[in-house]
């Protein structure tokens, strides 16, 4: 079977008019997403008509990585303090993790995954803050939080592939090397990329899949630092829960003088986006980080490494 071929039977899992298990209002607003002509009503009316949805979005706007210190009560406000293509973006992330657990047969591992990705944002966010990285805040806890599509599509309308791959992960094998080798040579980021793009997703937010950005040359070099950053928030958070003390050693070798950052303030920062994610009233979020044991392992990572 050739990649394409592949690539194909991906397509066809994830084909909104192929998938009854994706809601209405995802379909509305992924439609919304891709006309450069919605204006703010249209995606305020689209929100409010799902309960769940609005709660979850308000929560994240007020929350300690968007909150400008004004309480936001209405998503009219909401798309005034973050911009129309922000929210909409944003509104769809949320929307779409809702329906992967709904549509996916592995709860467990799908609210796990998740909550890898929560937090990965959570602190790619606090990392650009509080190091003054030239990233838009408004960008870079979407392109994190989205940096593992592919692997969430997998897991959710290819359960038996994800299997099979993280059983090679388990043994060791690299996430590349697994994928490639049940995908046909395609890998989880080519996958959330090629997914992405059909679903017109910004850019910005497709290139931030990749695994391997190459490094800024200037401090100044906005895109390639937001690449790097949802790289290595997501990687930081894979090696803490699953990672060896050697891998994050690695970790932290390669992106630390980047980002200006030691193995100290990693785990520093790993605690910060923990609490802020077990303050977050979402079900899916808390569940996941319960059956991660997230906590537990950090603390062990800290011991071991003094």
């Amino acid at each position: 079977m050739s990649p394409n071929k592949t690539l194909s039977d991906i397509f066809s899992k994830v084909n909104m008019s192929e998938l009854p298990a994706m809601s209405d209002h995802v379909q509305e607003l992924l439609r919304l997403l891709n006309r450069d002509d919605s204006n703010a009503e249209e995606i305020s009316a689209v929100i409010l008509k799902d309960a769940s949805l609005t709660t979850k979005l308000l929560q994240v706007v007020n929350s300690a990585f968007y909150s400008r210190g004004t309480p936001i009560s209405n998503i009219s406000r909401a798309i005034t303090a973050l911009g129309l293509t922000t929210l909409k973006e944003l509104a769809v992330s949320l929307a779409l993790f809702e329906d992967f657990l709904k549509a996916g047969v592995e709860k467990e591992e799908i609210s796990k995954l998740l909550a890898l990705c929560f937090l990965s944002a959570t602190q790619a966010k606090i990392l650009c803050k509080v190091k003054k990285i030239n990233v838009p805040e408004e960008e870079v806890f979407i392109c994190t939080l989205l940096h593992q599509l592919g692997k969430l599509v997998i897991l959710v309308y290819l359960p038996e592939l994800y299997r099979k791959a993280q059983e090679l992960i388990d043994r060791g094998y690299s996430d590349e090397f697994a994928a490639k080798t049940v995908l046909n040579d395609l890998t989880f980021s080519t996958v959330g990329m090629e997914i992405a793009r059909f679903w017109n997703f910004s850019e910005k937010i497709v290139l931030s899949m990749g695994d391997n950005p190459p490094q800024p040359t200037s401090k100044l070099d906005s895109q390639l630092y937001l690449l790097n950053v949802a790289a290595f928030c997501n990687r930081l958070t894979w090696t803490l829960c699953y990672g060896s003390s050697l891998e994050l050693g690695e970790l932290i070798l390669h992106y630390g003088p980047m980002m200006g950052l030691n193995r100290r303030e990693a785990f520093g920062l790993a605690n910060r986006s923990l609490d802020v994610a077990e303050a977050m009233p979402d079900n899916i979020i808390r569940f996941g980080l319960a059956k991660l044991k997230i906590r537990t392992k950090i603390s062990q990572k800290e011991k071991a490494s003094r």
